[in-house]
């Protein structure tokens, strides 16, 4: 389960890197959680993979190009990933367009336009996380299945530990009140009826009762501090791998 943790907090970083155009550090992430197209043969979804993937390539070529004396250095790169990989993306005729990238000077040209308005990107964006989503769900269903389950019993222990904790007070609260009254009712500084003291008293076992009620067991101690221990271990293990990716991209 903590290697699922881990693919779904990196996951989380591929949106900043989207979004910059970054497509060095956004591969060095997508592998790291996906792997490359070559070896996802078995995988069910390995054809909308293809699509993905060679999208993702021409989305970071086309933002690149549009950068200053970035331009001619992009084209290189899509041009040899084509000459390298090509004939794996070819099969889809949707994608064959894409394959006059590198021969576009035009920076005005419809195709490079199209490719950076927002719906094109949006729609992009939208079919990398779905694929991310189904890819992670493939390798570590299991461990989803758990961690959700880990989740609902973290939220509802936390519940209890907020109700806990406010019953608690307010019953500290009412026993303050409660010694005061009583101490200057000795010093004859007021007066109290019977009915004040056993309203004091109702509410006393009100909130005594709460709180036997949402009593947490020996149990939910135990698994409330194993949940605790994970999220930090799961915090350690998200930080260590982003230091990793980063010091593989400063390399």
């Amino acid at each position: 389960m903590e290697d699922y943790v881990c693919c779904r907090e990196l996951a989380q970083q591929l949106d900043e890197h989207f979004l910059k155009g970054d497509g060095e550090k956004f591969f060095e992430v997508w592998e790291s959680l996906v792997g490359k197209p070559e070896e996802s043969l078995a995988d069910p979804n390995y054809d909308l993979f293809l699509l993905v993937d060679f999208k993702l390539q021409v989305y970071f070529t086309v933002f690149q190009t549009s950068i200053n004396n970035a331009e001619k250095k992009a084209r290189k790169k899509f041009s040899n990933f084509l000459q390298e990989k090509g004939s794996v993306y070819s099969k889809f005729n949707e994608l064959a367009p894409y394959f006059a990238i590198p021969y576009i000077e035009n920076q005005n040209h419809f195709l490079l336009n199209e490719i950076l308005k927002d719906e094109w990107v949006q729609h992009l964006k939208t079919q990398w996380k779905d694929f991310l989503e189904k890819r992670i769900t493939h390798i570590h269903g299991d461990d989803k299945i758990r961690l959700e389950q880990q989740n609902r019993k973290y939220f509802n222990l936390k519940a209890k530990f907020t109700k806990l904790k406010d019953d608690h007070k307010s019953l500290l609260d009412l026993a303050t009140r409660l010694v005061a009254a009583l101490e200057e009712s000795i010093r004859g500084d007021t007066k109290c009826s019977l009915e004040t003291f056993e309203n004091y008293n109702q509410q006393i076992m009100i909130y005594s009762h709460s709180l036997l009620k949402t009593n947490i067991s020996e149990g939910e101690q135990k698994s409330s501090l194993e949940v605790g221990f994970q999220w930090e271990a799961r915090s350690l293990r998200t930080s260590t791998s982003v230091e990793t990716i980063g010091s593989k991209n400063s390399l």
